[in-house]
């Protein structure tokens, strides 16, 4: 089964600004959306180690808690070490940007652009699988943990 990513957002445009680019680029993982750090915090805690996502996307500007709560809950349940984590930030979140540094955590800046998507990506050292899809004669880009090499 190929391993999902999840993404952290509240706001319907920038869900859909994700989702469109993940298509862009390609990458076939399943994406599950979540809007609260709460619901993320049940999902994490509720999924087998082997169905974890394989990264998870953190939008910052939550209602309620802040995105990046969800790191410091990943970092103390030691599930930051077992999934990659990219925070999604507005260039102008100084504080947020320095908080997800001081996490080890990639940052990518909103509005997100695909180039810099895929740089932080591939910073984290995940298998890449290619297959073309018959149907459409497209590219598919599947992403694994890696240590996950069977694809």
């Amino acid at each position: 089964m190929l391993p999902s990513f999840l993404l952290l957002e509240d706001s319907y445009t920038d869900v859909q600004t994700m989702t469109a680019l993940f298509k862009r680029i390609g990458l076939a993982n399943p994406v599950r959306v979540i809007g609260t750090v709460a619901d993320a915090q049940r999902h994490l805690t509720e999924s087998a180690p082997e169905r974890l996502p394989v990264i998870v996307f953190i939008g910052a500007q939550m209602r309620g808690l802040h995105g990046l709560d969800l790191l410091d809950w990943m970092r103390q349940q030691d599930v930051l070490s077992r999934v990659a984590a990219i925070a999604l930030l507005d260039a102008a979140d100084a504080d947020a940007t320095a908080r997800a540094a001081e996490l080890g955590v990639s940052v990518v800046e909103k509005p997100v652009d695909m180039r810099a998507l895929i740089t932080a990506m591939r910073a984290l050292g995940l298998s890449e699988k290619a297959r073309i899809d018959r149907m459409t004669l497209s590219v598919q880009i599947e992403l694994y943990p890696p240590e996950d090499q069977s694809g």
